[in-house]
């Protein structure tokens, strides 16, 4: 009786901070214990912003409640948990400190990935930022109808390109100023129709200084619904079996749009599977993708733009660039790597 009297009493904004904090607390206790599915997935995108939410909805909870309750101690915990393996899965996948190596030693490639969200890209802020950075190779995904556009301002400086067959569309085209070898569009078998699952990464070798790269540009669907999450898990499951059976000792580059976050369990698992390394630009993931506006992109949006490599080469330099026009924001980054 006394609990159902405190109830009553208990002011609207408590019970909503008591009920967001355990949903919160659970929802991403589930995604590190239960990965796989629609929800643990779709949350794994925002795990720094739910821990901070948990934390903030604790403290406004245990400030009204007055009085310190075991479930105010059991949603530490699991905020704390969180926490820690938020911090344990950056570790796993980020690439140990790099040791400055002499440059004659070695050989570098610039690279850029930029999902330009088919025609929706400033071109004159997107050619500014390219003839800024200077990057040697360019992934470009959702291109679509894009390609004339790209090919008309990018072909004299980039030599090399892979892009589709005239008055035809793609998804990922890519231009280079090295040579690009055995460059070849392989096709996921088994995934089911859709307009938002694509079906295809691209294979190439880039020669550079005489010295060849295993580069991969990929592409696979966002996890928006059960088709789509089956479609990238079969994607990146492909991926995975034919870089194994390639069996190659050329450094290896996977770069483009995973659309998948550093605390998926599917991003956690290729980069195991295939012993690859990412980095990032700071302790936490910078934001790659936003939703609602790029000014909102701290509190809505997550880092699926990814640049992984395998041991014998290492990721330097990396830049999240500015926002021009598409909804993710242009990586940079440099591939070093030893001849």
């Amino acid at each position: 009786m006394a609990f159902l009297q405190k109830e009553r009493n208990a002011s609207i904004l408590l019970r909503l901070a008591r009920a967001g904090t355990i949903a919160v607390t659970m929802l991403l206790l589930l995604t590190f214990l239960l990965p796989g599915n629609l929800l643990t997935e779709a949350s794994a995108f925002f795990v720094p912003q739910l821990i901070a939410l948990g934390f903030t909805g604790l403290l406004i909870w245990i400030v009204l409640a007055k009085v310190l309750h075991w479930l105010h101690i059991a949603s530490l915990l699991g905020l704390a948990l969180s926490g820690y393996w938020m911090v344990t899965a950056i570790h796993q996948v980020v690439q140990s400190p790099i040791v400055s190596a002499n440059g004659s030693e070695t050989i570098e490639l610039k690279v850029m990935s930029l999902n330009i969200l088919h025609m929706m890209f400033e071109k004159q802020a997107l050619q500014e930022m390219i003839e800024s950075q200077q990057p040697d190779l360019i992934s470009f995904q959702e291109t679509a109808s894009a390609s004339p556009r790209l090919k008309a301002f990018l072909s004299k400086n980039y030599e090399y390109s892979v892009l589709p067959p005239k008055n035809h569309d793609t998804d990922i085209t890519l231009f280079s100023k090295y040579p690009l070898r055995n460059a070849e569009m392989i096709y996921v078998p088994d995934l089911k129709e859709g307009s938002h699952i694509p079906k295809e990464f691209l294979s190439t070798k880039v020669e550079v200084d005489g010295q060849l790269l295993q580069l991969y540009a990929v592409h696979p669907a966002s996890p928006r619904g059960p088709n789509r999450l089956e479609g990238r898990t079969k994607y990146f499951s492909y991926l995975t079996n034919h870089i194994k059976i390639q069996a190659d000792k050329d450094p290896l580059v996977i770069i483009g749009d995973w659309n998948t976050p550093v605390w998926s369990n599917t991003f956690q698992r290729l980069l195991e599977e295939l012993n690859l390394k990412t980095a990032l630009t700071g302790i936490l993931p910078q934001t790659t993708r936003y939703f609602l506006h790029s000014s909102l992109k701290i509190l809505f949006g997550s880092k699926v733009d990814h640049i992984a490599t395998s041991q014998n080469a290492t990721i330097e330099n990396l830049i999240i660039g500015d926002d021009i026009g598409s909804d993710h924001f242009p990586v940079f980054a440099t591939i070093r790597f030893s001849p």
